[in-house]
């Protein structure tokens, strides 16, 4: 997960000081503060990058948890973005403490909003005319409904698949929120309680990885001093 930041600091590294003669404890320091940085600040487009750089929690306490938790959100319901870099860097900026709930929740709203919508979508006109136009794609997905149905299969069936899918890396979070809501009979109440237990544990691991790692680089910063 964080193997792409070290990679990208020490190509940065190599390039910027190419030729010269460094002994191994100058080039560690430059290495340690190189990774740190793009620890903090992975790659994001450069709207995200800018409102993570004005996150200041002492300064603005309430305004940088709503802006982290609308940024979570916003990012989280666009297809196919991968949701633990930014929670890696709110975990290195916030701290694990707050970004942990900033982060599942967060998610979890988006991944809510997204699935309202698809299934909202899918029951309007339009896209029942969209299916008329090929019979047989309506009659899977009728099949699909029906054994996604509680009734079908039961809550507890249900549940522990939601979980599962939730937690499966083959799986992408916001594409599947979209594709769970409008193609499926899947209770809300049930996807909501499968999404937040999901949301908690992989940003768990993700905010710790980020909080974690600012927290050993604030360690070596002060025994380098």
């Amino acid at each position: 997960m964080l193997l792409p930041y070290f990679q990208r600091a020490n190509i940065d590294l190599l390039a910027s000081h190419s030729g010269s003669n460094l002994d191994f404890s100058t080039t560690l320091l430059l290495a340690h503060d190189n990774v740190a940085t793009n620890l903090s600040s992975p790659s994001f487009p450069p709207f995200f990058n800018d409102l993570l750089a004005n996150l200041d929690l002492s300064q603005h306490p309430i305004t940088t948890i709503l802006a982290s938790y609308c940024l979570v959100t916003a990012a989280d319901m666009v297809p196919f973005v991968p949701c633990q870099p930014l929670a890696i860097a709110l975990g290195a900026k916030l701290g694990f403490a707050l970004a942990f709930p900033i982060t599942a929740i967060g998610q979890t709203t988006a991944g809510i909003l997204a699935f309202s919508a698809a299934r909202k979508a899918s029951d309007t006109d339009l896209a029942r005319e969209a299916f008329e136009l090929n019979p047989e794609a309506v009659q899977k997905l009728e099949e699909l409904r029906t054994l996604t149905s509680a009734e079908e299969q039961g809550d507890g069936k249900i549940l522990l698949a939601l979980i599962g899918l939730r937690l499966a890396p083959f799986f992408p979070f916001s594409a599947g929120n979209y594709l769970l809501g409008g193609t499926t009979a899947v209770p809300l109440r049930l996807y909501v309680l499968a999404t937040l237990m999901g949301c908690i544990a992989s940003n768990f691991l993700s905010v710790t990885i980020g909080a974690g790692g600012a927290m050993i680089f604030s360690t070596s910063d002060n025994l380098f001093l």
